[in-house]
C-alpha cells in the first residue's frame, strides 16, 4: 500500500469510507427480507437484471483520464422498477464485487465502490417505489427523478471522498470531472424504465432489445476513442511541449532580468572593488544555489575571467545538492566576461584613486618644509577622521572624501607666514587674525582642482564652531556640514594629544575628557559621542597611524 493509500485510511477520507459502508450495510440488513422474498419466488427475474447489470458493466468507456462512462446504472435502476428496493440493493452489491475482482482495485476502494453502488441503486428504488406510481406519465416521472437520485448519490459520495483525499474544493472536482456527465442520469431513469416495461410484456427479448442499444454505443464510442487516442496522446503531447517551452521562455526572461540587475549592481559598485565581489557573490550564490566564491589576480583557481586575454580572476561554485546547473549553464557566457570587465574597471579606478591619494599625500607633505607640526598633524587627524565618518554611516566615495578634506584641511597653511606658524609661543590677536585667513586659502588653493564639494566643505569650514564663534563663517549648529564637524573634532584630539613648542601632549583620555566638556558648544555632540565609542572599543585606532598612501610612497621611495 503506498503512502496516499494509507493517508486515505487515516484521513477524513477513511471516514467517509467507514459511514458509506455503515450506511450500506445497514440498507443491505433492512432490505434483506425483500431480497430473500424475491429470491425465493422470482429467482429468473433477478439473474436476469443481474446479468443485465453485470453486462452493460463490461462497457464503461475510459475518457482520457477524466473518468469513464458506464451504462451499468441502467441495469441497477431497471431492476428497482422491475422487483423492490431489496433486490436492487443487492445486485448493486454484487456488481461492486464483480467490478472489483475484475479490476484487481484496492481493497479499501473496493468498500467504498460497493457503498456507493448499493446507496445508489437503494436511493433511487426507495424513491421509485415511495411515489407508487401508476399511470404511465407518473411512472416516467418517478423514473426520471430516480435516475437523478442515483446520479446524485453516486456522483456526490465520489466528489467528496476525492475532495478530501486531493485537498481540492468539492466544487472543483465536480466541475473538471463529473460535469461533463450531468445529462446522464436525466436519460438512465426514462430508458431503465422501458426496459422494465419490455420485460413485462416480452419477457428476455425485451430486456435485449432494449439493452442492445446502450451495448452496442459503448462498444462503437470505445472503438473510436482507442482509435482516436493516439491522436489525443499527440495533441497532449504537443500542449505539453508548449507548457515546457512557455517555461523555458519565461526562464529566460527571469534570467535576462537578473542579468541586468547584475549589470546595473556591478557598475553602481565600480568605484569599490570589495562591495563589487561581495555584491557579485551574493548574486551568484543566489542565482544558482551554490556557495560563489571570486578570486581576484593571475591566480589559476576555479574558472577564468579574462578581460582584454589577460586573465583578472576566477569563480568557483561549491557543487552541492543546491546548484542549479542548468541555470548556470543558461547565464555563465553573460556573467563572465561582465564580471572580469568590471573587476578589470574596478582595478582601474583603484589605481587611479591610490595615484591620486598618493598625489594629494605627496602635497601634504609638502607642508613639512615650512611647518613640520602640520604635515604630519593632517595624516593623524585623517585617521580618527576616517574612523569616526566610518561609524557615522559614511562609505565608498564620500568616505574617500573625508579623508582627502582631512589630509588637505591646513593646506592654505601655505599662505602663512613662517614665523607665525613657527612661534614658540600663543599668537596675539593680529596673528590670529592672520592665521584665521587659512581655510579661505585652502578653499581657494583647492577650488581650482576636481575635487569632490565635501573636500571643499572640509577645507573651508572645519573651523567653525556649534556655538557660531569659529571661523571664517561663524556657522552654527547644524548648517555647519557634518563632514567638517567630524574633521573639527579629530583635529582637535590630535592637537590636544601632540606636543607643541609651547606645551606637552595630553593623554588621550584626556583629550576625549576635554572634548566631551566642550560638546555643544564646540564640538558636534553627536560626532563627540563616536569619539567615545571608539575610545572605549577600538582604543587602538586614536593612536593615529600614518596615512596610508604616504606609507606606500615612502616603501616606494625606499
Amino acid at each position: 500500500m503506498n503512502t496516499q493509500h494509507q493517508r486515505d485510511l487515516g484521513s477524513p477520507v477513511g471516514l467517509v469510507i467507514t459511514l458509506a459502508a455503515m450506511l450500506a450495510s445497514a440498507l443491505l440488513v433492512l432490505t434483506s427480507d425483500q431480497t430473500v422474498d424475491v429470491l425465493r419466488h422470482d429467482p429468473r427475474k433477478v439473474a436476469v437484471f443481474l446479468l443485465l447489470t453485470l453486462a452493460l458493466q463490461l462497457f464503461s468507456v475510459e475518457v482520457y483520464g477524466r473518468g469513464s462512462i458506464s451504462v451499468s446504472a441502467i441495469g441497477l435502476l431497471a431492476a428497482a422498477f422491475t422487483l423492490d428496493v431489496g433486490a436492487a440493493v443487492a445486485i448493486a452489491l454484487v456488481a461492486a464485487v464483480a467490478q472489483w475482482v475484475r479490476r484487481t482495485g484496492i481493497f479499501h476502494r473496493a468498500i467504498f465502490d460497493a457503498a456507493n453502488f448499493v446507496l445508489s441503486a437503494g436511493g433511487a428504488a426507495s424513491v421509485y417505489w415511495s411515489l407508487a406510481p401508476h399511470s404511465s406519465l407518473g411512472r416516467l416521472g418517478a423514473a426520471t427523478l430516480a435516475g437523478i437520485v442515483y446520479g446524485a448519490i453516486n456522483h456526490g459520495l465520489l466528489c467528496l471522498a476525492m475532495s478530501l483525499s486531493e485537498s481540492l474544493p468539492i466544487r472543483e472536482v465536480w466541475t473538471e470531472r463529473f460535469h461533463w456527465a450531468r445529462y446522464h442520469f436525466l436519460a438512465f431513469g426514462p430508458v431503465a424504465l422501458a426496459m422494465s416495461i419490455a420485460y413485462e410484456k416480452t419477457g428476455l427479448i425485451g430486456i435485449v432489445a432494449f439493452a442492445l442499444p446502450p451495448a452496442v454505443l459503448g462498444f462503437s464510442v470505445r472503438q473510436y476513442l482507442e482509435r482516436t487516442r493516439e491522436g489525443v496522446e499527440e495533441v497532449r503531447q504537443v500542449n505539453e511541449d508548449l507548457r515546457l517551452a512557455n517555461r523555458q521562455l519565461a526562464a529566460r526572461n527571469e534570467d535576462l532580468n537578473e542579468l541586468f540587475q547584475f549589470a546595473g549592481g556591478l557598475a553602481a559598485r565600480a568605484h569599490d572593488r570589495t562591495a563589487l565581489l561581495s555584491f557579485a557573490e551574493e548574486t551568484l550564490s543566489r542565482l544558482t544555489g551554490a556557495e560563489a566564491e571570486i578570486a581576484v589576480g593571475a591566480e589559476r583557481r576555479g574558472i577564468a575571467l579574462l578581460a582584454g586575454g589577460k586573465r583578472v580572476g576566477g569563480v568557483q561554485l561549491r557543487r552541492g545538492p543546491g546548484l542549479d546547473e542548468q541555470r548556470w549553464e543558461r547565464v555563465r557566457d553573460a556573467v563572465l566576461p561582465q564580471l572580469a570587465t568590471a573587476i578589470e574597471s574596478a582595478g582601474l579606478v583603484e589605481k587611479v584613486r591610490k595615484t591620486h591619494l598618493d598625489t594629494i599625500a605627496a602635497l601634504s607633505r609638502s607642508m613639512e618644509a615650512k611647518d613640520y607640526y602640520t604635515g604630519v598633524h593632517t595624516e593623524r587627524v585623517s585617521s580618527v577622521a576616517i574612523a569616526l565618518a566610518r561609524r557615522l554611516g559614511y562609505a565608498g566615495a564620500d568616505l574617500d572624501a573625508i579623508e582627502i578634506g582631512a589630509v588637505l584641511h591646513d593646506i592654505g597653511k601655505i599662505g602663512i607666514p613662517e614665523r607665525i606658524l613657527q612661534k614658540p609661543g600663543p599668537l596675539d590677536d593680529d596673528e590670529w587674525k592672520v592665521m584665521k585667513e587659512h581655510p579661505v586659502i585652502s578653499e581657494y588653493i583647492l577650488s581650482g582642482v576636481d575635487l569632490p564639494p565635501i573636500v571643499l566643505e572640509i577645507a573651508r569650514s572645519s573651523h567653525e564652531r556649534m556655538d557660531g564663534k569659529g571661523y571664517p563663517d561663524g556657522l552654527k549648529g547644524e548648517k555647519i556640514p557634518l563632514p567638517a564637524r567630524i574633521v573639527l573634532v579629530a583635529d582637535a584630539f590630535d592637537a590636544i594629544t601632540t606636543d607643541r613648542p609651547y606645551r606637552g601632549g595630553r593623554p588621550v583620555s584626556a583629550a576625549v575628557e576635554e572634548i566631551r566638556a566642550n560638546a555643544g558648544t564646540q564640538f558636534c555632540p553627536r560626532v563627540v559621542g563616536v569619539l567615545e565609542a571608539l575610545y572605549r572599543e577600538e582604543r587602538s585606532v586614536l593612536a593615529a597611524g600614518r596615512l596610508v598612501a604616504v606609507e606606500v610612497v615612502e616603501a616606494g621611495a625606499a
